[in-house]
């Protein structure tokens, strides 16, 4: 690999041959377009400056565009450090608490900057930037803090405010001051050995600031780390209560936690990236454990165990019924009678073969079947498993009786069938038997072809008066996105089943019902209404008089010639 910004001297032809990383001065004389970056970059590198060097205020200013930056921190030593590439020049407390970028006032390149401090001043232009010589001179400026000037855009406060929030300065725009914010609160954890203190939250408890933080990361982290006033983010899901937030934030104590330079907007995925996690997935659950109830998997609930952390056995989490609810349509609904103890409840055999026509079928058997006794079914996830009220008993065995056919036609993604008589029957694991007549079903697939087919769907004469057609509809492959409007593929639907139900009366049925569809539009009131073959309607109304129209054809015939 050749890296073009060193070079390599080459030792005596005696020595053995060793090579030297040297800055290029090449490097330096790019400096000016490396470190521009952002408006919110610029402005969190001077306040983090102006922290390190002890500032407890900022001053900010915007005149005639010129921005003005100045704290009441310890000020320069030694002004050769500012352009000092790739040196902090920051103790070794800022080194081993924080590793600083280096970066300093590079982020202001190659705007031209005055600097005073402590009696000195410096003005450092285009051509200081990238090596030449800049003269330093006295001063007659404040002996305390530091003041830095250039051009730039405006360092609004609505700007400024949300990344000063957090850093723990009083910082003021334009003599307006920012918030200020304490970014966890007392009882957040403090883990030494990384240097942070740790707070989980519920969603909902984040405050306006942490928010307006979430945002400008990316969408769906969960993890805000704050780095005195500097912020980033990370996705981390250690258990699944997806509403958890964990706020971390750097004590200034030594810590291996670093972001990714010269940026520093994402975090170093190195050991202390790893502890760090650990220590997430931990305050987790001791956040669960205080909360005192929860819906973990039964597996979280032993991990937290394996990590010392007792929590009470989950929230009973089951659905009545076993047919998934869609947005629509939606199925005949199961109801459990108020009071009725999940331990009456009976499951769906987990570790059975699925086969969707016995679940479905069970489904129907309980929200339309009548028994002594109510029979509830519910799904339970299998990630339950192992949690006392999951431990239900089950639906062995699924039976079907069907009576004769009446009528068969294909409908929808379908086959839609009316019999005679129709019944299910299941068998429990403890022993029990409960069986009803109904009047919709699944019909199962035809022998030989257990896989992929048609919708089959069985219903009684019943069904017409019991159910809504979307009750239907929805064992017919119910809406599909890719077609018309749901209202409108309803419509279709209704239409189609109608149709059904008059072909099952008798093949003039459908004849019959459209004429009455419409003559029933006819006011007032109508007693008969009598067609004649050349379009004369006679309507006789229930007073015994009549109403004749006849064709436009017929009236012109009767005319008187002109």
């Amino acid at each position: 690999m050749h890296n073009r910004t060193a070079t390599a001297d080459l030792e005596s032809a005696d020595d053995p041959p060793v090579i030297r990383a040297r800055v290029n001065a090449r490097l330096l004389g790019k400096a000016d377009r490396l470190f521009t970056g952002t408006l919110e970059g610029r402005i969190i590198e001077l306040l983090q400056n102006a922290r390190r060097a002890g500032a407890r205020n900022v001053e900010i200013t915007n005149e005639n565009g010129v921005v003005t930056v100045q704290d009441d921190g310890g000020g320069i030593d030694d002004f050769a450090q500012l352009l000092d590439l790739g040196g902090s020049g920051w103790e070794k407390e800022y080194e081993a608490s924080e590793d600083p970028a280096g970066v300093g006032l590079f982020c202001l390149a190659p705007r031209d900057i005055r600097i005073r401090s402590k009696g000195r001043m410096v003005d450092i232009t285009g051509a200081g930037w990238r090596g030449a010589p800049v003269l330093v001179q006295p001063d007659n400026g404040p002996a305390q803090g530091t003041i830095v000037q250039f051009e730039d855009e405006e360092w609004s406060h609505s700007i400024v405010g949300p990344l000063a929030v957090f850093s723990g300065m009083n910082v003021a725009v334009d003599d307006c001051p920012c918030p200020r914010e304490a970014f966890v609160r007392k009882q957040a954890v403090h883990h030494p050995a990384l240097g942070c203190r740790i707070e989980v939250r519920e969603a909902e408890h984040l405050n306006s600031w942490h928010r307006q933080v979430r945002r400008s990361h990316a969408y769906g982290d969960n993890v805000l780390v704050n780095f005195h006033g500097q912020t980033t983010s990370f996705d981390f899901h250690p258990v699944s209560e997806q509403k958890l937030w964990f706020l971390v934030d750097l004590t200034g104590a030594p810590t291996g936690i670093r972001l990714m330079l010269p940026a520093r907007t994402q975090l170093v995925e190195n050991g202390a990236f790893e502890e760090l996690k650990a220590a997430l997935e931990l305050e987790a659950y001791r956040c669960v454990q205080r909360r005192g109830h929860h819906r973990l998997p039964y597996q979280q609930y032993l991990r937290a165990r394996e990590l010392g952390v007792e929590l009470p056995e989950a929230t009973p989490t089951f659905q009545v019924g076993l047919l998934s609810t869609r947005e629509s349509p939606e199925p005949v609904e199961v109801t459990m009678p108020k009071g009725f103890p999940l331990a009456r409840c009976y499951r769906f055999d987990p570790d059975a073969v699925e086969e969707d026509t016995n679940e479905t079928n069970t489904h129907l058997l309980a929200a339309l079947g009548t028994f002594p006794k109510p029979f509830v079914p519910v799904s339970i996830r299998k990630e339950y498993d192992g949690y006392s009220w999951a431990e239900l008993p089950v639906v062995r065995k699924v039976t079907l009786a069907v009576g004769k056919e009446l009528h068969s036609a294909g409908l929808w993604s379908g086959t839609l069938t009316c019999v005679d008589t129709l019944a299910l029957a299941v068998e429990t694991s403890d022993g029990k038997v409960f069986s009803s007549p109904v009047c919709l079903a699944k019909a199962p697939p035809p022998e030989g072809k257990e896989g992929w087919c048609d919708d089959a769907v069985l219903v009684t004469w019943d069904a017409k008066d019991e159910l809504v057609p979307s009750q239907i509809w929805y064992h017919l492959g119910g809406w599909s996105e890719d077609g018309d409007t749901y209202d409108t593929q309803l419509n279709d639907f209704e239409q189609e089943l109608n149709r059904f139900w008059a072909d099952l009366l008798g093949p003039d049925e459908q004849l019959r019902r459209g004429i009455l569809a419409v003559v029933t539009e006819i006011r007032p009131e109508w007693q008969t209404v009598l067609v004649a073959r050349n379009g004369t309607v006679t309507i006789r109304l229930p007073d015994g008089s009549e109403k004749v129209i006849r064709p436009p054809d017929l009236l012109k015939k009767k005319s008187p010639p002109k």
